[in-house]
């Protein structure tokens, strides 16, 4: 044996199990310092699972992706404030994409369309970037990129899309995106740092950041904060300072199909995500345990 040093903070470790008291469905919190890719806290529910949720379970991110799509199109040009388009569904490669709850913004900005998570508007944003664009925007993010964490921890994936119609999906987190929540908590931390950073788990020199393009921070905070203060995530509003990203992922082949619920944050330093298992809608359900989260800290 030999003695080992972790990254683990007792108090990030302890808010994160705070906050999932009481959540009875299986679920996950994963925590890591925006600065350095340093893990805080991993938390996986219930404990005596034999998967560790936080770490090794792979899951569609749903629109937490959506954060990587938009460093995409700011790479591209646009902004916060570029008119998009927001549809109630749009057909791409055959097939009909609609948004989550039937929501139609008509024409509008970008910041909107992230506030209120419009899928029509990433799709076709996202397709008219193209795979290509789209591929190297998750890259820049840790896709792809086997983890050297210090415990077993697979990669996260954003495997070449098929057609125009899976590069849709994926544009909005679906179709065969895959990723961990220990790796989302890595990503809404570059969104609000510029750089991404592999995750650790044992103190001393962390793997090399990856730059973001051009100011990408800068346009990714206030969408961020936007999401708690005017769009899917207000139920987290009530902490100060909390921004991010929910998520409500699609996956089985029940009609209408189960969905995960995610919520993808950051205050202060600590950058976490927070997923139930078929929870149901990430606004609804991850958002208020996000809010617990942040108040623990």
């Amino acid at each position: 044996g030999q003695e080992v040093r972790t990254t683990l903070r007792r108090r990030v470790h302890a808010a994160a199990e705070q906050a999932l008291e009481g959540v009875m469905s299986p679920a996950a919190i994963a925590a890591v310092d925006t600065r350095s890719g340093a893990v805080l806290a991993l938390v996986s529910h219930p404990a005596d699972a034999a998967m560790h949720r936080a770490l090794t379970g792979l899951y569609p991110p749903g629109s937490t992706f959506k954060i990587i799509t938009t460093e995409a199109l700011v790479a591209n040009g646009r902004g916060p404030d570029t008119g998009v388009s927001c549809p109630a569904t749009t057909e791409v490669g055959g097939r009909r994409f609609r948004n989550f709850e039937g929501e139609v913004l008509g024409k509008t900005t970008l910041r909107r369309a992230f506030a209120l998570s419009c899928n029509t508007t990433f799709i076709l944003e996202g397709t008219a970037l193209g795979a290509d664009r789209l591929g190297a925007a998750a890259r820049r993010f840790g896709f792809g990129v086997e983890p050297n964490v210090g415990l077993p921890s697979p990669a996260s994936v954003f495997p070449e899309p098929r057609d125009e119609a899976e590069l849709a999906a994926q544009a909005i987190g679906q179709g065969r995106v895959v990723a961990t929540p220990l790796h989302m908590a890595t990503v809404v931390a570059a969104a609000v740092t510029g750089a991404w950073h592999p995750p650790r788990l044992l103190a001393g020199k962390g793997g090399d950041p990856v730059r973001l393009e051009g100011e990408a921070a800068e346009a990714l905070r206030p969408l961020l904060q936007a999401v708690v203060v005017e769009g899917t995530g207000k139920a987290a509003a009530r902490v100060p300072g909390l921004a991010g990203k929910t998520g409500t992922a699609e996956f089985g082949t029940a009609q209408p199909p189960a969905t995960h619920a995610w919520f993808a944050g950051v205050h202060g330093d600590v950058a976490f995500a927070v997923i139930v298992e078929g929870g149901g809608v990430g606004g609804r359900v991850a958002a208020p345990i996000a809010a617990r989260f942040a108040e623990a800290l």
